[in-house]
């Protein structure tokens, strides 16, 4: 059941956390805490009951428990909770948009252990294809900040045949290390997150590759609306980042100074108010697939709404750690540091002020919603 392994995973974030502490001068390897998440169930567990999951991120049901799971997998560690996020999305627009003989092939590959991810940004070479007999696609080009090189098995990558066409998933298979350009990644946070480019020159991708007809990736209320799902991990991380404060605060004896409780006290509430605005918004996006037009732009909207507040709550916790801890909050060899850095990189969304803008269209622009009502 989704509750249980929400259960599991927070008995476990001990061990994932260690798992992924990068040695001395060196970089985390999510190897090890995909191993034991896999170990747990919690891999599979994005497929249906009947096929050895438990619906997870794919049924409205399991919603309330993949808010937990992803908030406790960036508690853990944010870079974790990517790489996860990008396994439940995969699987989601699999289940959402895939023909059923390729819906049944991803369900028994996952059911067996195979990662997904999802790789939408177009390298210095977008991706493009050529049609060719028997609905064989070839590919030319590469997709840059591919998150799980060398951890992903199979990833679902947006391609057109032309500049001008809306683009068409296609799930490739993405374990040749010849195809992966980690070097690419040159961020100083996220780097467990395996991320650089893929370079899918000279792959053929049959129709048993097709995940839905061409700009089916863009459906709401699961592409922007899907948002909820970062900013569950956001919050998780800030609650790992506040942690961290504690810890620090306590080892160097200043954790009764009035004023840094004063400061961990604030957090603590920010904290606890954007759990239940990711929470509600998590429920409002999913129970509102299959609805009318309007319900599901209205539940993109809050879903929205959700990611400018928690990416403003993160930000001040952000600020209330380097408060403080003052110079130690960033030194590259202390717990906080690479907590502070993964999220402050994390929050970062491609054009936010349009997506404010879209949720203020959708909410305001007839007539402003009173207060309590904007839903």
């Amino acid at each position: 059941m989704p509750g249980e392994l929400a259960g599991a995973i927070g008995a476990a974030l001990p061990g994932l956390r260690a798992a992924m502490v990068p040695p001395p001068g060196g970089e985390a390897d999510p190897a090890a805490a995909f191993a034991r998440l896999a170990s747990m169930g919690a891999l599979r567990a994005v497929v249906p009951e009947r096929d050895g999951g438990c619906g997870l991120g794919t049924e409205p049901a399991a919603t309330p428990a993949l808010a937990t799971i992803l908030r406790r997998l960036g508690r853990a560690d944010l870079a974790l909770a990517r790489l996860f996020e990008g396994h439940v999305n995969a699987m989601r627009l699999v289940e959402t948009h895939a023909a059923p003989a390729v819906l049944r092939r991803v369900r028994r590959e996952v059911a067996e252990g195979a990662v997904l991810g999802v790789w939408g940004a177009d390298g210095p070479e977008p991706l493009r294809f050529v049609e060719r007999p028997r609905g064989v696609r070839r590919l030319q080009g590469t997709k840059r900040y591919a998150s799980g090189l060398g951890l992903v098995t199979h990833a679902i990558v947006t391609a057109t045949a032309r500049a001008d066409a809306s683009p068409r998933m296609l799930l490739v298979e993405a374990g040749d290390p010849a195809r992966h350009g980690p070097g690419a990644w040159t961020a100083s946070a996220m780097r467990a997150t395996r991320s650089g480019v893929f370079d899918a020159t000279g792959l053929e991708a049959g129709c048993e590759a097709v995940v839905g007809e061409p700009g089916a990736l863009m459906i709401e209320p699961h592409f922007e609306g899907g948002i909820w799902r970062y900013c569950a991990a956001h919050v998780g991380g800030a609650e790992a980042l506040a942690g961290a404060v504690r810890d620090a605060l306590g080892a160097s004896g200043r954790l009764r100074d009035p004023l840094q409780r004063a400061r961990l006290g604030h957090a603590l509430a920010m904290l606890e108010a954007a759990r239940c605005t990711v929470e509600a918004a998590a429920s409002a996006v999913e129970g509102s697939a299959g609805g009318p037009p309007e319900r599901i732009e209205r539940a993109v909207a809050r879903a929205l709404l959700a990611r400018e507040a928690v990416e403003a709550l993160c930000v001040e916790v952000l600020a209330l750690a380097e408060k403080a801890l003052g110079m130690a909050a960033q030194d590259a060899a202390g717990p906080v540091d690479r907590i502070r850095r993964d999220l402050s990189l994390y929050l970062r969304q491609a054009a936010p002020d349009a997506k404010l803008d879209r949720a203020v269209a959708t909410l305001c622009d007839d007539e402003p919603p009173e207060v309590g009502e904007a839903w």
